[in-house]
């Protein structure tokens, strides 16, 4: 398997697929289910449209070249590649790369919110009612800068074996889809559907550092 296949393809490939059959999955829901099931069942409609070209815009112009211009980091990481060679550390390192993401995740988007909201952020903010396809939304600064250091710095971090990696990748694909969704049956949709809503809450996905933050905010502050 050459390198381009197996550090670029593979990965951008299950990715895309996952990010686009949960989008579809929740569109169909969206646009013929049963909308009191959606946290507001008032979707931004012309939004929707504008989202999907911009996420693919996203995913192929900058997703596939930041992941070809990692391949020699994941090479000099000593990245393993081979089944074989996983064992319960590497397991472990698949529970890091999931606190890792969000403690990479919260941090980045709380400091957008400080000081690149007017410029940046405030894009993906359009979406005051997250829909699934919103989960990539993004300026193409921030996608560089926060979307993909939370899925890509864990696995580099933990140096984890590359088929772990990939697992976290399919992890956390689906997560920030589900986040986005905005269905009241799903947790993190309405937890993370508030921070859309208020904008100065639930950076994260209920974990830590958003624990830390509403403490913070109720007796500190």
């Amino acid at each position: 398997m050459s390198d381009i296949t197996l550090y670029v393809i593979d990965p951008f490939v299950t990715s895309f697929l996952i990010y686009w059959s949960l989008s579809f999955s929740f569109y169909l829901h969206d646009k013929y289910g049963d909308l009191n099931k959606r946290i507001d069942p008032n979707i931004n409609w012309s939004l929707y449209k504008k989202t999907v070209y911009h996420v693919l815009y996203l995913q192929f112009c900058y997703s596939l070249p930041v992941l070809y211009m990692l391949i020699p980091f994941w090479k000099w990481r000593g990245i393993t590649t081979t089944y074989n060679t996983i064992g319960v550390f590497d397991l472990i390192k698949l529970g890091l790369n999931g606190l890792l993401g969000e403690t990479i995740f919260f941090y980045l988007h709380y400091w957008s919110h400080l000081i690149l909201y007017s410029s940046i952020h405030k894009m993906h903010h359009e979406w005051t009612n997250p829909c699934a396809v919103s989960a990539a939304y993004a300026h193409p600064i921030e996608y560089i800068v926060v979307s993909l250091p939370s899925f890509l710095l864990p696995p580099m971090i933990t140096g984890s074996n590359w088929i772990i990696s990939n697992i976290w990748f399919m992890i956390a694909t689906t997560s920030v889809v589900l986040d986005h969704c905005g269905y009241k049956n799903i947790h993190t949709s309405e937890f993370h559907w508030k921070h859309h809503k208020y904008f100065n809450v639930n950076y994260g996905t209920n974990t830590i550092g958003d624990v830390v933050s509403m403490f913070y905010k109720k007796y500190i502050r």
